[in-house]
C-alpha cells in the first residue's frame, strides 16, 4: 500500500516535471530570434518570374523585424509578431510571414507602382547575417 502510494507521487512528480519542462521549451523557442531564409518570386510586366533570396530575423521578445538582401540590413517599424503571424513596414516597403506555413508576402511601394513578391521561408541556423 505505501509503495503504490510512493510510486503514485512520483508518477505524478515526473509527469508534472516533464509538462514544465516542455512548456519551457515552447516559451524559449519564440524568445530567442529566429532567422529565417526566404525565396521570393515576382512576375515582370513581360510575364518573366524573378526569384531573389533575403533573410528576415525576428526577435518576439523584442519587437523587432530586419530582412538583409545581401549585407544591406532593413529594419521595419510598426512590427507585429504573433504565434499567427509576423507583419512589419517602411516607408517603401511591407512584409508579412504566415507562421504555420512559413509563406511571405514582400510589396514594395514607389511613386507610381506596387510590386509584390510571394515565397516561402524555412528556418535557419542563427548566425550574424
Amino acid at each position: 500500500m505505501v509503495i503504490n502510494r510512493l510510486f503514485v507521487k512520483v508518477t505524478t512528480v515526473a509527469s508534472v516535471l516533464v509538462s514544465a519542462n516542455s512548456l519551457f521549451f515552447v516559451i524559449g523557442a519564440f524568445a530567442a530570434p529566429m532567422r529565417l531564409e526566404c525565396v521570393l518570386t515576382s512576375v515582370g510586366a513581360d510575364d518573366k518570374e524573378t526569384t531573389r533570396t533575403i533573410l528576415v530575423v525576428f526577435d518576439a521578445e523584442i519587437n523587432t523585424l530586419i530582412s538583409y538582401q545581401g549585407a544591406r540590413p532593413r529594419e521595419f517599424s510598426d512590427v507585429t509578431i504573433s504565434t499567427v503571424s509576423i507583419n512589419g513596414n517602411t516607408d517603401d516597403m511591407s512584409i508579412g510571414i504566415d507562421r504555420s506555413s512559413w509563406s511571405i508576402v514582400v510589396q514594395t511601394y514607389s511613386q507610381d507602382r506596387v510590386s509584390g513578391e510571394f515565397g516561402t521561408c524555412r528556418p535557419a541556423a542563427m548566425s550574424r547575417p
